[in-house]
């Protein structure tokens, strides 16, 4: 029976606290179990070890990762007790664009995405432009699009934290609340619907992340900046669809 949802992320605590807040209002059905786990390596990694290898599992690659760990946390092990594939109804994986990156390539994420674009196949690989951090880019609900400069990222993270940038309220995940995540939303969806429909309101239907990365690509990267979207409003656009709206 598919009774569990997972969540394999790039980094081992940000996304972890990011979803322990996400998890108290969404993800919560009574009989799905969530199951996240950090790869700890970026989508680069990823891409050697999976795409070159198109007959490799994706959650015994996992295992197999996880299990080289020093330190193996619950979540970690929640994935390892996991008997099968078969298991699994959904699968997210929340990778950093990370252009700045030594392995970064576009091509390679270009086929990772094109790889992983079914949450319910293979998996869908969620990006965050540039990384993670773009959760707390916004200095209030007004849905404005931000861009930031490809050769500035080094020090994106400290930019997001200095005052003027982000709001407060957006600093600190373990503090959000239905509210601040309703906010995250509505900004979010709105700033990719601007990038890859060219209109500033809400999409009608989940967008596709490679819609998203080839909008980048065309509109922004060129002239080295990166349209600021988090991964996490549009994976869950994604996975409740229009019910989405009914619960913020």
């Amino acid at each position: 029976m598919s009774n569990h949802i997972l969540f394999v992320f790039e980094g081992i605590k940000t996304e972890q606290n990011i979803t322990d807040s996400l998890s108290k209002y969404f993800i919560q059905d009574a009989d799905k179990t969530l199951i996240r786990a950090s790869y700890g390596f970026n989508i680069y990694r990823l891409y050697e070890k999976l795409y070159l290898d198109s007959d490799q599992d994706l959650l015994e690659l996992l295992k197999i990762e996880i299990s080289k760990k020093t330190k193996i946390s619950v979540h970690d092990q929640a994935l390892l007790d996991l008997e099968g594939s078969e298991s699994i109804s959904d699968i997210y994986l929340f990778f950093d664009y990370d252009c700045h990156c030594t392995n970064a390539n576009d091509e390679k994420l270009s086929k990772m995405l094109a790889l992983f674009n079914d949450s319910m196949a293979h998996g869908l690989l969620c990006i965050s432009y540039p990384m993670v951090e773009s959760i707390k880019h916004q200095t209030d609900n007004n849905p404005i699009q931000k861009l930031h400069s490809i050769s500035e990222l080094t020090n994106y993270k400290s930019y997001v934290n200095q005052s003027g940038n982000a709001n407060v309220r957006y600093q600190n995940w373990a503090l959000y609340d239905l509210n601040i995540w309703s906010e995250i939303i509505n900004v979010n969806l709105h700033r990719a619907n601007l990038l890859v429909e060219e209109r500033l309101r809400l999409p009608s239907r989940p967008l596709e992340q490679e819609a998203i990365f080839n909008a980048q690509l065309a509109q922004h990267i060129p002239s080295e900046q990166i349209a600021i979207i988090s991964s996490f409003p549009l994976m869950l656009h994604q996975y409740y669809g229009k019910k989405l709206f009914e619960r913020i």
